[in-house]
């Protein structure tokens, strides 16, 4: 397999910092120092460490699909992405992306449930679908088309009187996130970034020539250029304009397997998203069947704020998933999470620069999609950095 991870061209800044060492800041970091042409002496700071219980990047699975809808950017790097978690895969000598199918799942037009936010701003579901399949066929991706009849046949799992029509993403699947983030950790430090866990930047500053990180107890250390991947921690570091991003709880139920639990095993069923209630799901994994609803449960000021997930939360979850896979309505609750995300104004992400001279870069408003493009987002933020260049396909995603 041919590498694509080639060096950095016009590398000008030889040492960086990255604040934040979950799948962004890692990815970033990985990023800077294999493709820094052995030149650049990364530094990685982290409060905590990476994997902490109270983490975004933490939990066993997070959904990689290459349909995102009708802007061929998400899919071109979502193709781009794959590579990377490959390359990434080989090099750790652990599988992190298995490519189990992802099915997207249109629900019929008298279900209430019929337009969810996943196709915002479109309001008609087999619209979104119609332009986002026009992208996977402009991008080669592989896919198939499931009506309700072949959807029974196929995936018995999912309710035929209520979906419709399905697609599956046939070479999407599931990220297996604390793998991914303990295998680019390790392969950081073994490329020569010098990991710093236990070390709060407190607050950051640039100049001409550098910025200024200083650390909880007042120590302060200068580099010639940071990351900072931060998500929904951001505001502590930079004054985001008000409204720029947006937080949220999003709960995660952990469901033990019904009695037929061969139904629900990897190779049997495929990872899956509803476009009409916008929840998704796991095969089997680990001993249980994960799902979650993508919808905004309560939105918070800081991750800090984040609560235990209340009874009524579970069930409503449960039975929203249970109107389209029945066989999961009397599952058992194993345990449960209450996840964050942080969203821009218009759902797209955030990265840019915080001054004129681009020494502080920033990444942010991930959504829950930043394992499915953290090779891609972690590379682009480390050029921006090294090179003091915004790279051309990050234009649009300037502070907004």
């Amino acid at each position: 397999m041919e590498s694509i991870f080639s060096h950095f061209k016009n590398i000008r800044r030889q040492d960086i910092a990255v604040v934040g060492a979950g799948v962004i800041g890692l990815s970033t970091a990985y990023a800077a120092a294999t493709q820094g042409a052995g030149t650049v002496n990364v530094t990685l700071y982290e409060a905590i460490e990476t994997g902490h219980p109270d983490a975004a990047s933490t939990d066993q699975s997070r959904v990689f699909r290459h349909l995102h809808g009708p802007d061929p950017k998400y899919t071109v790097w979502a193709k781009e992405s794959g590579q990377r978690w490959d390359q990434i895969s080989k090099a750790a000598g652990q599988e992190i992306l298995h490519r189990l199918g992802v099915l997207l799942l249109l629900h019929r037009s008298g279900d209430p449930n019929y337009v969810g936010g996943h196709i915002k701003p479109y309001n008609n579901p087999t619209e979104w679908m119609s332009d986002s399949l026009q992208v996977l066929d402009d991008q080669k991706v592989n896919y198939q088309r499931l009506k309700a009849g072949q959807l029974e046949r196929q995936f018995p799992q999912f309710n035929p009187d209520v979906i419709e029509e399905a697609v599956l993403d046939q070479n999407a699947g599931l990220i297996e996130a604390d793998l991914a983030t303990s295998s680019l950790l390790r392969l950081c430090t073994k490329s020569g970034v010098k990991y710093q866990p236990y070390s709060r930047v407190t607050a950051i500053s640039a100049d001409n020539s550098s910025c200024i990180l200083e650390l909880d107890g007042g120590k302060e250390i200068r580099h010639e250029a940071a990351v900072l991947a931060l998500n929904g921690w951001t505001n502590d570091l930079l004054s985001l304009p008000k409204g720029t991003l947006t937080l949220s709880e999003q709960p995660m139920v952990y469901l033990e397997p019904p009695e037929s639990e061969n139904l629900f095993a990897q190779g049997t069923m495929p990872v899956f998203i509803s476009l009409g209630n916008d929840c998704n799901g796991f095969p089997l994994h680990r001993g249980v069947i994960k799902v979650s609803d993508d919808n905004p449960y309560r939105s918070i000021d800081h991750p800090d704020q984040r609560k235990t997930m209340p009874d009524a939360e579970i069930a409503r979850v449960k039975e929203l998933v249970g109107g389209f896979i029945p066989l999961l309505r009397g599952a058992k609750v194993q345990r449960t999470n209450m996840c964050f995300y942080d969203r821009s104004k218009d759902g797209n992400f955030i990265l840019d620069c915080w001054d004129n001279n681009t020494r502080i870069i920033y990444g942010c408003g991930m959504s829950g999609r930043a394992f499915k493009f953290a090779p891609v987002i972690g590379e682009r933020l480390a050029r921006f950095a090294i090179t003091g260049d915004r790279p051309t396909d990050i234009n649009d995603l300037q502070i907004r």
